[in-house]
């Protein structure tokens, strides 16, 4: 095992490399049926509600 991997996994921390090519999705709607169905199901049943 590489020395860099070992000082990394000793850090616990997550090592997530973002790929800054999927930024050109950002701001399209991917699924618009799925959006939809989403959006009247939350008009309809709206959010739970959140228990303290």
């Amino acid at each position: 095992m590489n020395t860099k991997v070992r000082e990394l996994n000793k850090l616990h921390l997550p090592v997530v490399r973002i790929n800054h090519d999927l930024d050109k999705y950002a701001e399209k709607v991917l699924f618009p049926q799925k959006l939809e169905e989403a959006n009247r199901v939350l008009r309809e049943v709206g959010l739970p509600v959140r228990k303290k």
